[in-house]
């Protein structure tokens, strides 16, 4: 299968900086998205959804949208699945709260660009894996700007 992106880019969509919009809070609920431009020019969608029976069943996405290729998941953080994750590569089961990261390796091999994942401790909520991906991606709030200009 095509590879849409190497891991090195992968890298580079994940570091590069975003700055989140004055009223990303109030756009972002359980089940939406928000779009962001990056500062390399790159346009991300940040999207939420939670089962509504099931508040423990949610995934916190980022991805990139290539006009070319459409979304590409970067990154997703998983609540706790009903069934265990697969990863196929690894014949490895993942049982937990986890996070799927976009791989070269697995869009070689025909799979979904994020399936690989890993069982982590770092969040057991909605909010706390949506805090862990603003961490990881390198978004900036408006407020973090403004306390820098100080």
């Amino acid at each position: 299968m095509d590879i849409k992106y190497t891991d090195q880019q992968i890298v580079e969509l994940i570091t590069e900086r975003k700055v989140l919009p004055d009223n990303w809070r109030t756009q972002l609920n359980k089940h939406n998205s928000l779009y962001i431009i990056g500062e390399n020019g790159n346009r991300f969608r940040l999207i939420i959804n939670q089962n509504e029976k099931y508040p423990s069943d949610f995934s916190v996405i980022l991805a990139v949208i290539n006009p070319k290729t459409g979304i590409f998941r970067i990154r997703r953080y998983n609540g706790m699945p009903k069934r265990p994750h697969n990863n196929k590569i690894e014949k490895q089961k993942i049982h937990g709260y986890h996070i799927h990261y976009a791989t070269e390796r697995y869009q070689e091999r025909g799979y979904d660009e994020d399936a690989y994942a890993k069982e982590m401790d770092r969040y057991n909520n909605l909010e706390g894996a949506l805090q862990c991906l603003i961490q990881d991606a390198n978004f900036e709030s408006p407020a973090q700007l403004e306390l820098e200009l100080f």
